[in-house]
């Protein structure tokens, strides 16, 4: 269906080609055998290459040009239609006897200018956010415009990937766009979109389900080694789900129980106390939030004081938190890898003294606020409690984990598939409650 022609010219149909489907499919191979059939097709074709990285699309145009030279030993046919690879960094390529060439190319945006193509590949989408992706999508645009006309046929961009996370904001709006269209096909757009994955109400952790759906099983996999790939991602099931099924994770696996989730709903005002502040950013700048938390005897109470769109207003809100508050604000914590390290930076660069928070801070606060979560009090009460907030609520169902070392977990924020800074945030203000510097009194020297 990619390479369907239109009757009426002759061309190729479609100049936009969408994959999206399961890992261990051999969606490159088979993107490959295309791409190397379109160089044979005619000559001069110019015939190009991308991944999530320069690495990554060097790594796979490798392995191709190993199998390649492997082929040109065994067929006379071949030897007659292509020369040897090149492999030397920055010339790679596999050149044609009929002027036709196959390359790769790193992922940004210029590294075609001044380039033709006939057909490009954009493999691994979702790992781009949305302005690089759309960087690299403009600049493939002039690499085509004039190549029907050249060679006498539709030129291709071939867009491929296995579902996205959280910081797929480039491939996920375009997968949603497409799955919206399916059934209005006939809208003038020239996109063949193929969508792979195991139905919306399946049991992704069923593995007959995923062999049902998964278009490799039988015949590149079997059972024996789906199993061992599902033990392999026993920690993180929502990637598994991700990675077989083709499928966005979603509250079935929440690391916070609903029920008690909302057993620890605390509906009255914030108690008195010393205010631990915790703040962070979300994947891409797309929200940021702030999260007051005091200690109440066993309990620690965690209200979201703000939530907004967006990242530059969350300096000054906290500043001006530190200016009226006064020593009622223990301290403030942010975490300083991830989306946040930005804030963090501006926050200390702009006088604001923060409670170290260490990769196992974060682990260990996480893990507190499950235990403290889950494990009513001798009153029935819970020792982590929150004051209800739509954004809190959200990135509490959306969380995953992401395991950091043997045992320890912190929140995936790439295995997620929304903003989660809220409970990032509640999470650096649990721990800041409990390591906040003593209050210092009037000293006389």
């Amino acid at each position: 269906m990619a390479r369907e022609i239109d009757p009426d010219t002759g061309l190729l149909y479609y100049g936009k080609v969408i994959v999206t489907v399961q890992r261990q499919f051999g969606k490159t191979d088979l993107d490959q055998a295309d791409s190397l059939a379109n160089c044979l097709h005619g000559p001069g074709r110019r015939v190009w290459y991308t991944a999530q990285s320069g690495q990554h699309a060097s790594d796979a145009f490798t392995g191709l040009a190993n199998y390649w030279e492997e082929e040109l030993d065994e067929s006379n046919v071949l030897r007659r239609a292509t020369r040897s690879p090149r492999r030397s960094n920055g010339s790679q390529e596999l050149r044609f006897l009929n002027g036709s060439t196959f390359r790769p190319f790193p992922p940004t945006a210029n590294a075609l200018h001044g380039k033709q193509g006939d057909k490009v590949t954009v493999d691994e989408a979702w790992a781009f956010p949305a302005a690089s992706g759309n960087a690299i999508l403009a600049g493939l645009g002039p690499t085509t415009l004039t190549r029907a006309k050249a060679i006498g046929q539709r030129p291709q961009i071939w867009i491929q990937s296995t579902e996205g996370t959280v910081e797929s904001t480039w491939f996920n709006p375009m997968l949603d766009e497409q799955r919206a269209r399916r059934f209005d096909a006939e809208d003038g757009q020239r996109i063949a979109f193929f969508d792979f994955g195991i139905p919306e109400d399946a049991d992704p952790t069923d593995l007959n389900v995923i062999a049902r759906w998964h278009p490799g099983f039988g015949h590149l996999f079997d059972m024996p080694t789906l199993e061992q790939m599902a033990e392999m991602f026993a920690g993180a099931p929502g990637e598994f789900a991700r990675a077989f099924g083709n499928r966005r994770t979603g509250s079935s696996e929440r690391i916070f129980p609903l029920a008690d989730w909302d057993a620890a709903k605390f509906a009255d005002p914030l108690p008195e106390g010393r205010v631990a502040v915790g703040a962070a950013l979300g994947v891409e700048g797309t929200d940021a939030t702030i999260v007051y938390a005091v200690r109440q005897g066993d309990r620690i109470v965690v209200e979201v004081a703000e939530h907004r769109p967006g990242t530059r207003w969350a300096l000054p809100r906290l500043l001006e938190i530190k200016e009226r508050a006064g020593d009622g604000v223990g301290g403030f914590a942010i975490d300083r890898y991830g989306p946040s390290a930005t804030l963090a930076d501006q926050a200390e660069r702009a006088g604001l003294d923060l409670i170290p928070l260490t990769t196992s801070a974060v682990a260990a606060s996480a893990g507190n606020m499950l235990s403290w979560l889950t494990e009513p009090l001798p009153d029935g009460t819970r020792g982590w409690r929150h004051r209800p907030h739509a954004a809190l609520d959200d990135a509490a169902e959306l969380a995953t984990r992401r395991f950091v070392q043997d045992g320890a977990w912190t929140f995936g924020r790439r295995l997620s598939v929304g903003s989660i800074s809220a409970i990032e945030a509640a999470n650096a203000a649990t721990w800041a409650v409990d390591h906040m510097p003593e209050p210092v009194g009037i000293q006389v020297f």
